[in-house]
């Protein structure tokens, strides 16, 4: 091939985005299979990595958590014989950044695998930049259930937003003397969702819903009072922990401890939120993936693939400065190991035929790094059953905080 031929190839290479650095060809045509890539295949990670807000911290440990499981595949010689490489891109918690940040990752072309944005109005806006490029697109934190609606590339670690009310009934009407219960929380998205949820739901499980207090920076006195004058044996609250943390500075300076039983969600499941409430913390009850780590289950029972992650995490970052968290989310390795298993199971990189394998797998609960039965299907894309979650209660262990298991995983 003479000069002028060589280089019309490499500019037509580039254009179609399916070259190197070097111009050599990346992609070896759409199928992206075994011996397409000439250099390492990526994971994109979008989140937030800047800035002052608490989540910053959190994205730090879904980040640790990714890398981790990325040199656990390169240790055993990549995926299909290639490398895996992380890649970051700066959300800033902004939709603005959040599409610059996702066009950013994607335009590369090894990018095969996109983790994030968390939160539904970052991910509204990235989804079409995903659906545009046709890659395995992974969540660990975003609540929008019809989201996923007709979403084939898209998979959450995590159960169905709308399947903790139920799973936190249920416990109450099979293991409690709890019959009455109200809600306490934010008048927005998150808090009219549980506030229309209870009301639905709370007499199937034989229990009488009281209804809604909306609150805001103030004091909430006068809603748990409201709560009490109705006889309410137990209030859900925020899933806020600042917000759930005034709730329960209100019911201990009215003295109602012992009368008013306090349940919340998988927002009160970071130790940040008994730091914020101090001891009124203890004996809240609350629905979550897995938190076995943290609780007063002997490790001789802890899932085994999650029991190795926890140890591999900790032996690899070492403690939160709290001194008892993971810095390593699970929810984020096993986004890689699902996309891994999914490759491995297609043969090829290609994204739509990756997401055809996922939205198949089957995945143990002694396999998965979120100790619960993973069964996908076309239909359903999210990794945690109804039945694979717990309901844990916070505790003070000496000096620190821990929660013990009322309720495991059954899936």
């Amino acid at each position: 091939m003479n000069r002028t031929r060589l280089a019309a190839a490499a500019l037509a290479c580039l254009l179609l985005g399916a070259c190197s650095t070097s111009g050599l060809p990346l992609i070896g045509g759409s199928d992206a299979g075994p011996g397409a890539f000439q250099g390492p295949v990526k994971v994109g990670l979008v989140d937030v990595f800047s800035g002052t807000s608490p989540s910053v911290a959190q994205s730090s440990y879904l980040q640790n958590a990714v890398q981790l499981q990325v040199d656990a595949l390169n240790a055993q010689g990549g995926l299909l014989g290639v490398k895996v490489q992380l890649v970051t891109a700066d959300d800033q918690l902004s939709q603005d950044r959040t599409s610059a940040a996702v066009s950013q990752l994607l335009a590369d072309h090894s990018v095969r695998l996109l983790i994030g944005p968390s939160f539904a109005g970052l991910y509204l806006g990235a989804r079409p930049l995903v659906d545009q490029a046709k890659i395995p697109n992974c969540l660990t934190n975003m609540a929008a259930d019809d989201l996923m609606q007709n979403a084939p590339l898209t998979f959450r670690m995590q159960s169905l937003d709308r399947a903790a009310v139920p799973a936190l009934l249920g416990y109450l009407q099979h293991a409690t003397q709890i019959k009455r219960i109200g809600l306490i929380a934010e008048d927005d998205g998150v808090g009219d969702g549980y506030d229309q949820q209870l009301s639905d739901q709370a007499s199937k499980f034989g229990l009488q819903y009281l209804g809604a207090a909306f609150v805001g920076t103030g004091d909430q006195k006068a809603q748990v009072q409201q709560l009490l004058k109705q006889n309410a044996d137990a209030v859900v609250l925020s899933s806020n922990p600042a917000t759930a943390a005034k709730t329960l500075q209100a019911i201990t300076a009215l003295k109602a401890t012992a009368k008013l039983k306090t349940l919340g969600f998988s927002g009160l499941s970071t130790y940040a939120f008994p730091q914020a409430a101090g001891d009124p913390a203890s004996g809240v009850t609350f629905i979550s993936t897995i938190q076995t780590y943290m609780s007063d289950v002997p490790e001789a029972r802890w899932p085994p693939a999650y029991h190795d992650f926890v140890k591999r995490a900790q032996a690899k970052f070492g403690a939160a400065p709290n001194g008892v968290e993971v810095k390593a989310n699970p929810a984020g390795a096993e986004c890689v190991a699902d996309w891994a298993r999914s490759v491995q199971a297609a043969n090829t990189f290609d994204g739509g035929k990756v997401a055809k394998a996922w939205s198949r797998l089957d995945v143990t609960p002694a396999d998965s790094l979120l100790g619960v039965r993973e069964r996908f299907t076309p239909d359903d894309h999210d990794a945690v059953p109804v039945d694979g979650l717990s309901v844990y209660q916070w505790a003070k262990l000496g000096d620190h905080w821990g929660v013990k298991q009322l309720v495991g995983p059954t899936a």
